[in-house]
């Protein structure tokens, strides 16, 4: 039964279309944050781990066996393989709903939430093209939205303490900055037919996107493998472009680039085309606080380099920036390395002025809850989105160098402009 409180803030809401955010008094007990949650396996599990403590409401599993210990752990939580059934069933009963599909249907899922009034917690990539970025950007300001994106490497201590540094100024003016993820994509092969392959339904999986479907040749297919095949997923850069690219986002912050130019080489034997190894080059403009910055992107190396002649042990994966006079920073997931070794040794760590994290999804819950603000909202995360994402426009429109306008969202190439948005097909129109 909902309490007095309850009653008044979500009749509130429900009237004006805005997203529930609970004040509480002093000593007040805190409501549990009502959810639904699409997608419970894989790193959909993962999430609702982090939101386990509160009351899940609905959940959504279009593969149904996959859903089992969900269903197991949350009994009373209302199922469906659809998640927009699920919304119309649970909509009046939930404040928020987490995200964790297949890149190609988080636009859709987030925007069918938005269109709720509902808060929204979404896997990284926050969206698969970057007129859905822009979508659900202009949504969640429209309707007020407390928003976070999964990127969860963003609450971790390490990188909290290499934007602190960063932005001390120990290492000057840093105007050059690397990054590198060392995995490859899979190679695979197209079919046409999958039919008795599937143990669900193909239609809805698909969601807004008009595809064939295919096959990677490997066990965990499709529930893996959709990353590796441009109308679901974007490679290695849109897979993990948004963690690595994330730390000098944030301490150097960037917005929107100017340019972006893109080379990669073939996957060997394979019918899909996103590429095996990847160099990305974007340039930034000058801001009243930093001067331009030079930042690239690669994958498939071990380093900043793709000969791989460019290595540093323990960073297999990594971020670099560098500063004046030779000052170095290089950083990955848990560890960072002041260089060369005489300012290293020379160098005291800055003041902590970025609190630590009470964890990812706990900023957004209780945010919701009116207490504090995520530090990675759509408003940060979907320009960070957005740069990922112009790294493969770039590359698909024949590995060309292309001048960005921000204001426009579109580029000075035709070819390019055609790769940033898709046509959703019938019954899966952009919800409003």
């Amino acid at each position: 039964m909902l309490n007095r409180r309850r009653f008044l803030t979500t009749s509130t809401a429900a009237l004006t279309g805005v997203p529930l955010i609970r004040s509480f008094a002093a000593g007040e007990s805190k409501d549990p944050v009502r959810l639904a949650v699409i997608g419970v396996a894989d790193r959909g599990a993962e999430n609702l781990k982090g939101v386990a403590t509160e009351s899940v409401v609905g959940l959504c599993e279009v593969d149904e066996p996959r859903a089992a210990k969900a269903r197991v752990q949350f009994p009373k939580a209302q199922f469906a393989t659809d998640y927009r059934k699920l919304l119309d069933r649970v909509g009046k009963e939930i404040d928020a709903v987490v995200v964790s599909t297949p890149d190609h249907t988080h636009a859709h899922a987030a925007l069918s939430a938005l269109a709720l009034g509902k808060h929204v917690y979404c896997e990284k990539p926050l969206c698969h093209t970057v007129d859905e970025v822009r979508r659900v950007m202009k949504a969640a300001e429209a309707k007020k939205a407390i928003t976070q994106m999964g990127t969860q490497i963003h609450a971790g201590d390490n990188y909290r303490r290499v934007v602190e540094i960063v932005q001390s100024g120990k290492l000057g003016a840093v105007e050059r900055v690397h990054a590198w993820c060392s995995r490859r994509p899979d190679p695979g092969r197209l079919v046409q037919n999958p039919g008795a392959k599937l143990k669900f339904d193909l239609a809805q999986w698909l969601g807004p996107v008009p595809e064939d479907f295919f096959y990677a040749n490997q066990q965990n297919w499709p529930h893996f493998q959709w990353r590796w095949w441009w109308p679901f997923g974007g490679g290695v850069l849109e897979d993990m472009g948004c963690h690595f690219l994330d730390l000098p986002f944030w301490a150097l912050g960037l917005g929107s680039p100017a340019t972006v130019k893109a080379t990669g080489t073939a996957l060997p034997n394979a019918d899909n085309t996103v590429p095996q190894t990847m160099r990305v080059d974007y340039t930034f403009p000058a801001t009243k606080t930093r001067g331009a910055v030079h930042l690239t992107w690669y994958h498939g190396v071990p380093g900043p380099s793709l000969d791989g002649t460019v290595k540093y042990p323990g960073f297999f994966d990594g971020v670099l920036f560098e500063g004046e006079g030779g000052k170095k920073l290089l950083a990955n997931y848990g560890n960072l390395r002041l260089l060369p070794d005489e300012f290293a040794k020379d160098s005291k760590a800055p003041p902590e002025t970025i609190a630590r994290s009470k964890g990812h999804h706990r900023e957004w819950l209780d945010a919701i809850r009116g207490d504090g603000k995520p530090l990675c909202p759509f408003g940060y995360s979907g320009p960070l989105t957005e740069t990922v994402l112009l790294g493969n426009v770039a590359y698909r429109a024949g590995e060309r160098e292309l001048k960005w306008d921000a204001a426009t969202g579109t580029s000075d190439s035709k070819e390019a402009n055609a790769f940033l948005a898709i046509e959703p097909r019938k019954g899966w129109e952009w919800p409003v």
